[in-house]
């Protein structure tokens, strides 16, 4: 990790200290202030194993290991990962801890790369509009707010990103390095997103896919990332749509429905016992389920009529098995749901006061529910402009992605 990463972090008026602990070797690299923006610091004094140094001494200097102690601020440094260690709070230890074994002991990232191909490939067959376009990156200073193994970082490097700062509240931030990408340009941060450490309104943009309906408080979440982004930047989230819950989005059967609903409720009661459950038991229960979507899709795909109803039925029967192209697919799939600690599900109205209330317009609802991305104001605009693409439902995205999948 560079020096001027502390550019973007909030370090009030103290003393900087940073301790270098590691004799791993370092390699230097020397790159121009111009190639990061540079920030009116507000420290005192910066030293360096106890030694008082000039911005000038340590601009090019790596550090792998080690911390930085700002006033009461303290971060440790890992593997050149900033660690915000007083972000992370007991009460959310369980979900750091879930999603950590998620990324590192069940997805594997020829899952990731493989989901991330067919969601590109099925937004095109659809002639849908993305959530992320390369002028909301390009020569942008980007913060990924929670982004899991880096997933996403090769195509906002790919859209010619300045830098990009990638946020997660578990270990798994420590692969972003594994991605095949420039990494002179990415800086990984362990926090928790309502304890960021950085300055307020610093980043160009602000992307979020897929994370904002696993914390405490979506919208308070959504909130806080916000106050990050520069006035005139842009903020891109993905969140689940509330479509899950009603299976009348592609069926005009009341029963089938009923029963859809009624599963999906029986499923949040149990997700909640599970997702307090230690590690073993939450994969035991997720190899169980998908022995029993094995069955379910066997069922469903079979010839015969009485085969298929039948599987509907099973399907319904709880503990509903999320269904997966694959065995694999199918345990890592019922992982993600049955392991959140908090699993919310809005609908595109209500993410859009999100943005009106925390002062953006100028919106486009993407394609695939709920992604929507906006662009910030100094205050709340009235009336907020919206731009509406192809609407494009989870159900239809869903078949068409497993369908490529298959072959």
């Amino acid at each position: 990790m560079k020096y001027y990463f502390l550019n973007y972090l909030d370090l009030g008026k103290a003393d900087v200290k940073i301790v270098i602990n590691s004799e791993k070797e370092v390699v230097m690299k020397k790159l121009s202030k111009s190639h990061f923006p540079v920030e009116s610091w507000t420290y005192k004094n910066i030293y360096v194993n106890g030694v008082k140094k000039s911005i000038s001494e340590i601009w090019n200097i790596d550090i792998c290991d080690g911390s930085i102690k700002v006033g009461n601020k303290f971060f440790k440094i890992r593997d050149y990962v900033l660690i915000n260690e007083t972000a992370i709070v007991k009460d959310i230890n369980k979900t750091r801890n879930n999603w950590e074994n998620w990324w590192t002991k069940i997805r594997k990232k020829s899952d990731v790369d493989l989901y991330d191909k067919l969601w590109v490939e099925s937004e095109r067959k659809l002639d849908a509009e993305p959530l992320f376009v390369e002028s909301d990156f390009k020569n942008k200073v980007v913060m990924d707010a929670g982004c899991g193994v880096g997933r996403y970082e090769p195509l906002f490097s790919k859209f010619g990103a300045k830098n990009i700062i990638a946020v997660d509240l578990g270990k798994q931030v420590f692969k972003v390095y594994s991605q095949e990408m420039p990494k002179e340009n990415i800086h990984p941060v362990q926090s928790d997103l309502m304890s960021l450490p950085f300055k307020k309104e610093i980043f160009d943009t602000v992307a979020s896919h897929g994370v904002l309906h696993h914390t405490p408080n979506p919208y308070k979440t959504f909130k806080n990332i916000s106050n990050y982004l520069k006035i005139g930047g842009v903020q891109a989230i993905y969140v689940y749509h509330k479509e899950w819950w009603h299976f009348s989005a592609h069926s005009k059967s009341y029963f089938v429905d009923f029963a859809y609903s009624t599963a999906i409720l029986i499923w949040q009661s149990i997700r909640k016992i599970t997702s307090r459950m230690p590690h073993w038991f939450i994969i035991g229960f997720c190899y169980l389920l998908a022995c029993k979507g094995t069955v379910d899709q066997s069922l469903k795909n079979s010839n015969s009529n009485f085969l298929q109803i039948l599987g509907k039925i099973s399907f319904s029967i709880p503990p509903i098995c999320f269904i997966g192209v694959n065995f694999h697919e199918r345990v890592v799939r019922n992982y993600d749901h049955y392991s959140a600690t908090f699993n919310y599900f809005q609908t595109i109205d209500e993410v859009t006061e999100w943005f009106r209330l925390a002062g953006f317009s100028d919106l486009s609802v993407a394609s695939i529910p709920v992604s929507i991305r906006g662009t910030k104001y100094s205050k709340i605009q009235e009336p907020i402009k919206i731009s509406l693409y192809k609407y494009i439902s989870h159900f239809e995205f869903r078949e068409l992605w497993e369908r490529m999948y298959k072959k």
